[in-house]
């Protein structure tokens, strides 16, 4: 009997974990659609922010949760709220702007690689040849897919989903340190809250801020701040409780593919061979990346 719940757990937090992902993937898709519908950058993040800061709060009201944070912790959350998060999804949502979202999500995918150097320097973690190996796979990949002919590919998208991908990793490695210490759901409130705010200030300083916006630009973004952001992060947190951060990353790496197929179909997207190829091995050394880290 104990087998077969610990069996039926696993299913659970994969399942959990595969939730998360598929939720992730429509992040890129509901960008376009906003913008399609009217809705610029600024006006889509900070809108989609101030939906998750609300849901999350309400949450954690609701369950009485602790959510006082020392000086220290609030100055460490809005340090890596402020100065990676919120680059990050800035950078990210404006390469959405100028390369298909498919190719800024594999770019994007980077950021295990990069997580790996800055753990190397910063927690001290030893660069493994397995690890070295999916360093290289990466940028092979990568360099699979610019190498296509001039226009190919727009490089101001290019570069902001690889800064998209630097930022992201800083992000990440910060918050294993800071999460040892604060609650995950009351983590991803002020996190979403601080980023809703720091947003929604540059959108009214640069008058990029409008509300005057189609149905189709109002329901993506409404999509974007419930599936993509507080149910992705809600089942991804609690299938790594269940099954561990590495089977959890391991299937997360599904999000670039799932990405790639819903923008084939929503936005009728598609990627040329060598983009493909270069999108499978960036995934293959990601793959080994967290299998081996396993």
């Amino acid at each position: 009997m104990g087998n077969v719940l610990k069996s039926g757990g696993q299913g659970l937090g994969v399942a959990l974990v595969i939730v998360s992902t598929l939720c992730l993937s429509t992040e890129a898709i509901a960008a376009k659609i906003a913008y399609q519908g009217g809705a610029g950058v600024m006006t889509t993040l900070t809108l989609r922010y101030i939906i998750a800061a609300f849901i999350f709060w309400g949450f954690i009201l609701a369950g009485g949760y602790p959510y006082k944070l020392s000086a220290r912790q609030l100055q460490g959350v809005a340090a890596l709220s402020l100065g990676a998060q919120t680059l990050t999804v800035l950078a990210l949502f404006q390469a959405f702007q100028y390369i298909p979202a498919a190719m800024a999500i594999l770019f994007l995918y980077l950021y295990p690689t990069i997580v790996t150097i800055l753990a190397f320097f910063f927690l001290k973690e030893k660069i493994t040849w397995p690890k070295g190996a999916a360093l290289a796979l990466t940028f092979l990949g990568a360099a699979f897919i610019l190498g296509q002919p001039v226009g190919e590919l727009d490089m101001r998208g290019v570069l902001l989903s690889v800064a998209a991908a630097v930022t992201n990793a800083i992000f990440l490695v910060g918050t294993a340190r800071l999460l040892s210490g604060i609650q995950t759901p009351v983590y991803n409130a002020y996190v979403s809250s601080i980023v809703a705010l720091a947003v929604g200030i540059l959108a009214l300083s640069r008058g990029q801020l409008h509300l005057d916006l189609s149905f189709q630009a109002w329901a993506a973004i409404v999509a974007l701040g419930i599936v993509s952001t507080v149910i992705a992060m809600a089942a991804l947190m609690r299938g790594v409780q269940i099954i561990g951060p590495s089977r959890a990353a391991i299937i997360s790496t599904f999000e670039p593919a799932a990405t790639a197929l819903l923008a084939f179909w929503a936005l009728g997207e598609s990627l040329t061979l060598w983009q493909a190829a270069g999108g499978i091995v960036i995934l293959a050394g990601v793959f080994l990346l967290k299998r081996k880290s396993a």
